[in-house]
Order: structure tokens, then sequence, then C-alpha cells
């Protein structure tokens, strides 16, 4: 009987695939979707604006977290739609989903692929001697509370006469006199014209992070109420100035009792020179808001 014996003949056919032995498993090759992809290497949030966010945003889309109908609706613009496609990256990478691009989401982001560029030259810090003028007009106005009353009206009281007395004026009014009188840019953007509100400030302030706050920048109350910023760190200082009393010292925490759960803590502050295109569109709502006076009838 002749024996079956191995040959060199090539098999016709197509080719059995072998199973792995029990408990083997090919290494799996991560994936990395936003291989290729740059992102920028500072913090971002909600008000920001310009090529990191629309870098973001790309990033997003090619995620599945957003979708291109809603990034055209707002390119470049950190609003609603990008905050809430953020937070669903956030929750599905294990990072706290507040909607800000910080340090953590950066970090997900590079696992995935992504290599963090620069963001576009920042506007030109303001000058420390120009904060300095303008935490002084905030402690004139706290030395003077008795002479200042609340009062909105517009145009605002005080742009054409320095430290006037009595003054009649509301909070957004009293820290845009405080940028008028050190000589610093109007932190509305209308050229002192006695025109703004909260909504204007929002609009055309830089938002930032609270670990970049600096004395003369601005705390706002979304919707609320604005303070001048005359010391910085984990809980600034302010400067407040509402219907309940003329302009006096309050740390940010005690402040924060006075508004409901959940009301939106904004930082801005202002660079030294004017931005082409930083200002966003006002909403209807903006528009129409005005300022509701201070911490009345809230406790």
């Amino acid at each position: 009987m002749r024996r079956k014996t191995q040959t060199s003949r090539a098999r016709t056919g197509k080719a059995r695939k072998r199973k792995a032995p029990a408990g083997y498993s090919r290494a799996e090759v991560p994936s990395l979707p936003l291989k290729g992809y740059t992102l920028p290497a500072v913090d971002l949030e909600r008000g920001s604006s310009g090529t990191g966010v629309r870098q973001l945003q790309t990033a997003l889309v090619k995620l599945g977290h957003m979708t291109q109908a809603r990034m055209d609706t707002g390119p470049g613009t950190f609003g609603a739609r990008t905050e809430g496609s953020l937070k669903k990256f956030q929750e599905a990478h294990g990072v706290d989903a507040i909607g800000v691009y910080g340090p953590k989401t950066r970090a997900a982001f590079k696992a995935l692929g992504a290599t963090l560029g620069d963001e576009e030259t920042p506007p030109t810090p303001m000058p420390p001697v120009l904060r300095t003028k303008i935490i002084t007009e905030g402690l004139w106005g706290a030395s003077h509370r008795d002479q200042i009353h609340y009062a909105q009206i517009r145009p605002i009281d005080g742009l054409r006469l320095h430290h006037k007395l009595p003054l009649h004026i509301d909070c957004s009014g009293f820290v845009t006199l405080c940028y008028k009188w050190a000589g610093a840019p109007d932190p509305n953007g209308n050229r002192y014209s006695g025109a703004g509100y909260t909504g204007t400030l929002e609009a055309h302030m830089r938002h930032i992070p609270l670990s970049q706050v600096q004395p003369g920048d601005l705390c706002l109350w979304q919707g609320k109420h604005v303070s001048l910023v005359i010391l910085g760190g984990a809980d600034p200082l302010l400067i407040s100035h509402g219907s309940e009393s003329g302009p006096y010292a309050i740390r940010t925490s005690a402040q924060k009792r006075w508004y409901p759960a959940g009301t939106r803590l904004i930082w801005l502050t202002s660079p030294q020179r004017a931005e082409a295109g930083v200002r966003r569109t006002l909403s209807r709502e903006d528009k129409a808001r005005g300022d509701p006076p201070a911490e009345e009838g809230l406790s």
C-alpha cells in the first residue's frame, strides 16, 4: 500500500481559515480617526471664536458628535451647539462633561491621533498699568457708595465728567465708567457712545477661564449682573454695584449665593487693541434683555 505524502504542489480552491487557539486573540490596532487633524493648544469655551474653534468643530464632525449642518450654522463660533457636541464627546471619553475645551479634553483628542498646534496669535493683553487704573476707579466708587445710586439710564451717566457725583448708574454702566475714566477702550465696543449693557459686554469682550482672570477683568452673571474684579485667585474679590447698594467689595463665592442654581458665570477680559471680527452677533434675547436690577428679590 502506498503512503500518502506531502508534496509541494499548490492547493487549489479557497484556503481554509485557521481558528486561533482558545484564549488567544490578535492584538487590536488602536483606532486613530483624528490622525492628520490639528486642534488648538489653548482653552476654548462658549463665546470663543476663530480658527481654533473651527478646528474643534471639524474634529467633532469627524467623530460624529456634531453634524456638518450644525457646524455650518456657526463655523468658528463656540455657541450652544458646539458646547453640546463637546459634552457628548467628553461623556464618551470619560472626561467631565462641562462643555469646556481644556487640558483633559485635549488629551482625549490626542489619544485619537490629533496633534496640537498653535491658536492664532492672541490679542495684546491689557497693560498692568491700565489694569491698576481701572481698579483705582472701582475703589473710588466703593469709597463714594452713598452718592452712587442705582438707575438704568442711557446715555451712561458720568461719561463726560470724571468722578461726577452724585452718580445715577446701573451695574454695566458702572464697570463701563471705570474703563472710561481709566483710559481703557470701551468694553462694549461702542466707543463710549453712552450705550451698553451686560449683553454688549458679553458680546464684545473675550471670554476666559477663571485661571486666567486678573484684576480689571469682569465677572458676568449671565442675564443678571456684572461686577469688576479687583483681586484674582480661586475666589476673586469683586466691586459690585446694584439696586441693593452703591459699589462695595464682595467675594465671588458670597455673591454667588444670591443667584439661582445654574446661573452661568462668565469671566471677561478686554484686549488692549480692538479685534476685528471678535464681536459676536447679538441674539434677539441679548438686544431685548438690558440690565435687570442686581440681587433685587434674590436671596
